[in-house]
């Protein structure tokens, strides 16, 4: 009877271990699609870069130089990183050999280090500008200084990724099964300290440097304007006098011979301002000859006072040409501030997207990186590593948008690039054209990025910190 009720309950046990089975396999195709998603992003993203440096004349500056080797930085790890990893997953093991896996760890560290030393190298230079903009800019005429910054970003990531080519890893980890980075403790810290964590507080001290700069220069630009301000109602509240009625004066005080047809005028010194210039009015239009009367106004911002220089030459008769510097040919100072300090906000804004993207995306990883030296490789939870893993390289997947967004010319030459490449017939206008538009646009998909950022994020690290507490109480359990 006993063998008959358990013969009965052994089918239930095959369906449930099949349906598990078939759940499981549902799901990893889904997550292989959604991966496969992340990929064609930042191969198109980071392509679409690339052709727009290189087919915009615009775009071909020193900055986009750095731009450019980040670019082709991330589109090599959606090249070459990200499909093995897709199926390392589909597998659930790495069937392709240990060659190839010390070529894919290899890649996948040199040019996730130089996306990352590429960010750095990007914000020294904003810095560098912001703060020196006089010298740093004569530097930067030729690409020289840009191309061996680059060089030097790929050297060190070169560095970082070669000394476990030259033996320093730790023992028996081709005995595994598994694809994984390596875990000795003297290597993890150097490359981590090298990859992320120097990096990181450079691009955190440039941030701040920037930050402090565009906030001293608001208040200079406040004190200025203010300046501006009360010494042009100082200007304006001085009453002008005609040309005229100064060269008139300057007849009677010096006791000069006017010409007779000037003697009209001499008389009306005495009168309103109008009289004289309707005088001065009728007689220029006759082009009388004069002698040579110049009456130059010298304007100014400052508090000092203002000065008008008169003289009266009685040599050969000249055609009256009073002269006057205008109002619009004043100093310009402040609008060229404004400007410059709308620059300097922009960049500041810029590199807080950078930034706020960069660490979200890779604290969390180099900080489970530096634990797995000292968790024991069997308590390692190989799916928060896989989890964390993609979240960095999500990275190299948001920093197309991010300079997308924040520059007027990659927008256009996005647009030129994709839709408008495409319409046979002269189709409507870039919705990047206006600012509205540009508005709406940019809040539309920075609303929907972030809400699926923040989700990923909140279920990430909420995994992370469940693995780690599990971690930690086995091994208070243990002692």
């Amino acid at each position: 009877m006993s063998n008959e009720s358990s013969s009965l309950r052994d089918p239930p046990l095959t369906t449930n271990s099949s349906v598990e089975d078939s759940t499981t396999h549902i799901q990893k195709l889904a997550l292989a699609g959604l991966l496969s998603v992340v990929i064609v992003v930042v191969i198109i993203g980071n392509t679409l870069v690339i052709l727009a440096v290189i087919t915009t004349k615009r775009l071909r500056t020193v900055t986009n130089c750095f731009v450019m080797s980040l670019a082709i930085a991330d589109w090599l790890v959606g090249v070459f990183v990200m499909p093995p990893a897709v199926a390392n997953t589909l597998m659930g093991a790495w069937e392709l050999g240990w060659v190839l896996c010390d070529i894919w760890v290899s890649l996948d560290i040199l040019l996730c280090t130089a996306s990352i030393l590429s960010l750095c190298a990007i914000s020294v230079d904003r810095y560098l500008a912001v703060t020196q903009p006089l010298s740093y800019s004569r530097r930067r005429r030729s690409k020289r200084l840009a191309f061996t910054m680059i060089l030097v970003v790929w050297m060190s990531s070169a560095l970082i990724t070669c000394p476990p080519m030259f033996g320093w890893y730790e023992p028996g980890r081709h005995e595994e099964k598994n694809c994984r980075y390596n875990k000795n403790t003297g290597y993890v810290i150097f490359s981590a300290m090298g990859s992320f964590f120097i990096p990181m507080m450079v691009m955190l001290y440039v941030y701040v440097r920037i930050s402090c700069v565009v906030a001293q220069r608001h208040d200079q630009l406040a004190h200025i304007d203010t300046h501006s301000r009360k010494s042009q109602k100082l200007v304006i509240s001085v009453k002008e006098e005609s040309d005229i009625d100064r060269v008139s004066s300057e007849c009677e005080d010096q006791n000069l011979r006017c010409p007779r047809y000037f003697r009209q005028i001499s008389d009306a010194c005495g009168q309103s301002a109008e009289p004289l210039n309707q005088s001065l009015n009728h007689e220029q239009r006759k082009s009388l000859g004069t002698r040579s009367l110049r009456s130059p106004l010298n304007y100014s911002f400052n508090h000092e006072p203002l000065t008008a220089q008169r003289s009266a030459s009685l040599y050969r008769p000249q055609p009256f040409t009073p002269q006057r510097s205008r109002p619009e040919s004043l100093n310009f100072e402040p609008a060229t501030r404004v400007s410059s300090f709308r620059r300097e906000t922009k960049t500041a804004q810029t590199l807080s997207i950078v930034m706020g993207g960069f660490i979200a995306c890779w604290l969390p990883f180099f900080i489970f990186y530096l634990l797995t030296p000292f968790i024991p490789s069997n308590q390692v939870n190989s799916l928060i590593m896989s989890y964390l893993t993609w979240l960095g390289w999500f990275n190299s997947a948001i920093n197309p948008f991010i300079y997308a967004f924040y520059s007027p010319d990659f927008r256009i030459a996005f647009w030129r690039l994709t839709v408008k490449h495409f319409q046979r017939h002269e189709g409507p206008t870039s919705p990047f054209s206006t600012s509205e538009g540009r508005r709406r646009t940019r809040s539309i998909l920075v609303t929907v990025f972030y809400s699926c950022y923040l989700y990923c994020t909140i279920v990430i690290y909420s995994r992370t910190a469940g693995e780690c507490l599990r971690l930690l109480s086995e091994r208070m359990v243990a002692r």
